[in-house]
């Protein structure tokens, strides 16, 4: 080392010039010859620190990832019971001719036989059919004002309307008819369809005058204990108007 002063070179070890006695410390320009001893370890501290930083940030960037998966995924699982609720849960007022009933959306009106233009007598006056690949509701409406000419409409009762449709059943049906439960208004049964499958109807009836409406509830056989408390809230909401 050589003293910026006096230009002696300096001793080994010494902390001033032995020439002028001048301080290493006061030399001035001495730090621009004087060797960095620092970089090696402030590179090193500084690639550590660097290195963790970036190490944060991508656990930061795959957790933000992961919260959005989850995100994304609770959000669809909310969508997707939120249509099954839509559709097989929650219902809507459905207006026919005679009267109201409250069925879960996903039953759609379908196409039946119209039994109004085949009846002979025109006592059917109208039909209807809603369903989805499960189950089913049909209505009748039966008009009996002109066959009950000088009969008092109140002599056919809902209990008399029932026994009669379980009569035609039996005859219907044969040996594979069995009757679950029979009582006022309502006749549960099971029977064997030309379709091969063993169905469950729930069944009731309604009179309003000389009109009798005629609801069933339908699925299979084999769900029949799902159903059937289904089939009682919903034949809870027929209104007759």
């Amino acid at each position: 080392m050589r003293c910026t002063v006096c230009g002696c070179d300096i001793l080994p070890n010494r902390d001033s010039c032995q020439n002028c006695g001048t301080r290493i410390i006061e030399m001035t320009g001495l730090n621009q010859t004087q060797p960095s001893y620092s970089n090696s370890y402030d590179n090193s501290y500084n690639n550590g620190f660097n290195g963790n930083v970036m190490t944060a940030k991508k656990d930061m960037s795959m957790g933000k990832k992961v919260l959005i998966l989850l995100l994304a995924l609770v959000l669809g699982v909310a969508v997707g019971f939120g249509y099954w609720y839509y559709h097989n849960v929650s219902t809507h007022t459905i207006r026919e001719e005679g009267f109201t009933i409250e069925l879960p959306r996903s039953l759609e009106k379908t196409n039946t036989t119209d039994y109004a233009a085949l009846s002979e007598t025109g006592s059917v006056q109208a039909n209807g059919k809603y369903a989805n690949m499960d189950t089913d509701f049909q209505y009748m409406i039966l008009d009996y004002s002109s066959s009950l000419a000088g009969t008092s409409a109140d002599a056919i009762t809902e209990e008399f309307f029932v026994s009669f449709m379980k009569s035609s059943f039996k005859q219907q049906f044969e040996d594979s008819f069995n009757e679950v439960y029979s009582g006022g208004n309502k006749l549960k049964i099971t029977y064997h369809s030309s379709s091969g499958e063993d169905v469950y109807n729930y069944t009731m009836c309604k009179k309003s005058g000389s009109k009798f409406y005629w609801f069933v509830f339908g699925c299979k056989a084999d769900e029949k204990d799902f159903y059937d408390p289904k089939f009682e809230k919903w034949a809870s909401t027929i209104h007759i108007n």
